[in-house]
């Protein structure tokens, strides 16, 4: 080889050399520091040969809304949904803030025990996050979820959107419970709660100087800790309190979703929860913000120290929705609750808009409630205003005579008649205080779930506060009904709004019954057709009285030339009708100048201060609703039930 070749080859492997020669250095430097992090970080060994496993009972707890409105922090009133029930909106990773009328909204299918006391104690204390369900009857039979967080006196459960249709609320579940006692080798100062060692072993916990490093989205400090300290470590929740605005901000809670881990600082939750300077909580984030004082975003805890030995490290894909491998959540834009800094409201004018209305349909819960059919009452002859004496049947049961669009007016020994099936719920001695009575509203798809319909599906309609919740069904369904038969409603539509007329009250109304009720925007006016006006002064028997989701109210029939000159017998079942100067907010009353619009849900009466009943849908002060008379504007036929209208 020439001296001129030779030179040539050491100089290009010079040059290699050179260009090799960093990332040699940088693959050196990777080996010692991973090198070093294993002698930190060993693996971590828990006692999970050694753990008890058993089988505990459950079942699907009914929801729990407000039966009342509460007083938020800031002194108004809110009708607050979300807690309990079969959630068929939110899962792990959806964002915790932007649900409307919602305050501690719970995740998934919340479960109670079942039996005595003990035993459901049992179903509290000795479930884990990541044990295994079974669902044990209805038609889900055979199921599987996963635990995923406790909430007060419910355990929370995932199960898989298709299997979450196919659950009722009563419905049995068996868990494999897993993680009493579970410790971890080297730390015994770290106590680990209902949480299970598959579950843990996936936290990518590590030991750094002497502790457990655990990841986690946000380090919350103790000055926002709310509700929760005084109570047992082995269930129920801390609340994230969220009824100051600036701290939502101040500590990027609106960033937090479900399923994210926190870490508690000066909070521990050995034998109890409480708090302790030096100590720290690892949680599961697994209830949404509340209004009310004290209380907020839930999180279950599940590691605790009070000796210093738990820390953490940030980390924003720390949740159990990874953990548990689940997939990814819908989507959804999050909206902040804290005020924008130095925000003009007069420099956020608005061009005026026109057309079809807009809502927030996209930010309401989906939630299953229940009633079973009602059977009817056995009542004698009982005198009208008249004097004269009558029956009075057609509340409750199975009508198989009366249909939503028929009329309210001429039918025989019938007071209140009412159209097709009632139902009641039964989760509360007062049927007025159930889920179905709050929470289910016109247009929401109901399921008949035992018996021989079982399977068939049908309409809600809406409610009288006498007898209860009426579904439309078709007459074959009818048919094939039974006393008792139990129906669940997909409830839907608490908290709708009409977006640019957010002081309009919304009540009892399904979003897409609402959209086909063909209002328009004109200006700053919603124009409603409606098919007949009614002065306020005619409205009887439920006027006042608290709240308006449960409760109807009657135009009254009582003076025969009042029924004449505004036509009252030509009502039918499900006519829309605007009851002028009435304002139904929180109540039902009058006001000058306001507009109410209701649904005709029953009949007329021949009793002092009744006759068909209303359910409010919609109430403004004045100048923000403006009428239209329309022979047609018939619920039943604007949801496809009847073409003859």
């Amino acid at each position: 080889m020439s001296k001129r070749r030779n030179s040539m080859i050491k100089v290009r492997g010079w040059r290699l050399c050179k260009q090799t020669l960093p990332l040699i250095l940088l693959l050196i430097i990777s080996l010692v520091q991973l090198y070093a992090a294993g002698q930190d970080s060993p693996a971590l060994k828990t006692n999970r040969d050694r753990l008890v496993v058993t089988a505990v009972k459950g079942q699907i707890a009914h929801p729990q809304p407000s039966r009342y409105y509460l007083t938020t922090w800031d002194g108004k009133p809110k009708m607050a949904i979300g807690v309990a029930g079969i959630n068929y909106t939110l899962n792990l990773g959806q964002p915790v803030f932007g649900w409307a009328a919602a305050d501690q909204v719970t995740i998934g299918v919340a479960t109670e025990g079942v039996g005595e006391e003990r035993f459901r104690q049992a179903w509290l204390t000795q479930t884990a996050i990541g044990n295994e369900v079974r669902v044990l009857g209805g038609a889900a039979r055979g199921e599987k979820g996963l635990v995923i967080g406790k909430f007060g006196s419910y355990v929370l459960v995932h199960f898989p959107d298709a299997v979450k249709e196919k659950l009722a609320i009563g419905d049995e579940l068996q868990v494999k419970a897993e993680g009493i006692g579970l410790a971890i080798e080297g730390f015994p100062e770290v106590f680990v709660h209902s949480l299970s060692p598959a579950v843990l072993e996936k936290m990518a916990i590590s030991i750094r100087d002497g502790k457990l490093e655990v990841p986690v989205v946000k380090k919350i400090p103790a000055e926002i800790v709310g509700s929760g300290p005084g109570a047992g470590s082995l269930y129920g929740h801390f609340s994230i309190q969220t009824c100051y605005p600036p701290d939502i901000k101040k500590y990027g809670l609106d960033e937090l979703r479900f399923g994210d881990l926190v870490y508690l600082e000066d909070i521990e939750c050995n034998y109890g929860k409480g708090y302790y300077i030096g100590a720290g909580t690892v949680a599961v984030v697994v209830s949404g913000p509340s209004d009310i004082s004290g209380l907020g975003i839930g999180v279950t805890p599940v590691l605790s120290c009070q000796t210093g030995k738990l820390t953490y490290r940030l980390d924003r894909e720390a949740s159990l929705a990874r953990l548990l491998g689940l997939p990814p959540a819908t989507a959804k834009q999050v909206k902040s609750t804290a005020p924008a800094a130095n925000q003009n409201p007069r420099a956020a004018k608005k061009a005026p808009y026109s057309g079809p209305i807009r809502t927030n349909k996209d930010e309401l819960l989906t939630i299953a409630v229940e009633g079973v059919i009602q059977p009817p009452s056995a009542l004698d002859y009982s005198p009208g205003y008249d004097g004269k004496s009558k029956l009075g049947i057609g509340m409750a049961s199975i009508n198989y005579s009366v249909s939503y669009g028929d009329t309210t007016y001429g039918w025989a020994e019938a007071d209140h008649v009412e159209p097709d099936v009632t139902i009641q719920g039964r989760d509360r001695q007062n049927p007025m205080e159930t889920a179905l009575a709050i929470l289910a509203c016109i247009g929401n798809e109901a399921v008949v779930i035992s018996g021989e319909a079982r399977g068939s599906k049908g309409i809600y309609i809406g409610r009288h506060a006498g007898s209860d919740d009426k579904v439309w069904f078709p007459a074959e369904v009818k048919e094939k009904l039974a006393l008792y038969d139990r129906i669940m409603v997909k409830a839907r539509g608490v908290g709708l709004k009409i977006l640019g007329f957010e002081d309009v009250r919304v009540n009892k109304i399904s979003p897409e019954a609402l959209e086909k009720m063909g209002i328009v925007v004109e200006g700053n006016q919603l124009v409603v057709p409606v098919a007949a006006e009614v002065p306020g002064y005619l409205m009887g028997s439920g006027i006042g009285g608290q709240g308006i989701e449960a409760i109807d109210y009657d135009i009254q029939t009582t003076c025969p030339e009042t029924v004449e000159k505004f036509n009252l017998k030509k009502l039918r079942l499900g006519d829309i009708v605007a009851i002028r100067d009435h304002y139904d907010y929180y109540g039902r009353g009058r006001y000058e100048g306001a507009v109410t619009v209701g649904v005709v849900i029953h009949g007329f009466s021949d009793y002092s201060g009744h006759g068909p009943g209303l359910n409010p849908i919609l109430s403004a002060m004045p100048g923000r609703i403006k009428v239209k008379i329309d022979p047609k504007a018939n619920m039943a036929r604007l949801l496809g039930l009847r073409k003859d209208i």
